[in-house]
């Protein structure tokens, strides 16, 4: 992994943190955009934090309640951590 990774963990952390479990929020709509790019076969921590945006997110369109939807986001917010503390600076 590169500094580059370690950038972008840290910047979806920082943008899910941030976000609202509401369809269109652009943190959450940022975050999905950055952790799903360049996605790496090795790198599973990454996958699974783009998997749980994603299930946010469809969630949330799906029309999920807010309580749940928090907890989805929450969620998410806690694998991103994760990824922010695997990845080499």
């Amino acid at each position: 992994m590169t500094n580059d990774t370690h950038a972008i963990a840290h910047e979806v952390h920082a943008l899910l943190s941030s976000a609202h479990p509401h369809a269109g929020d652009i943190d959450l709509g940022k975050a999905a955009e950055l952790a799903g790019s360049n996605l790496r076969g090795d790198d599973n921590v990454q996958k699974s934090v783009f998997m749980a945006i994603q299930k946010t997110r469809d969630a949330i369109n799906n029309g999920v309640g807010a309580a749940e939807g928090q907890q989805l986001l929450l969620d998410a917010v806690r694998i991103a951590e994760q990824w922010t503390r695997t990845t080499p600076e």
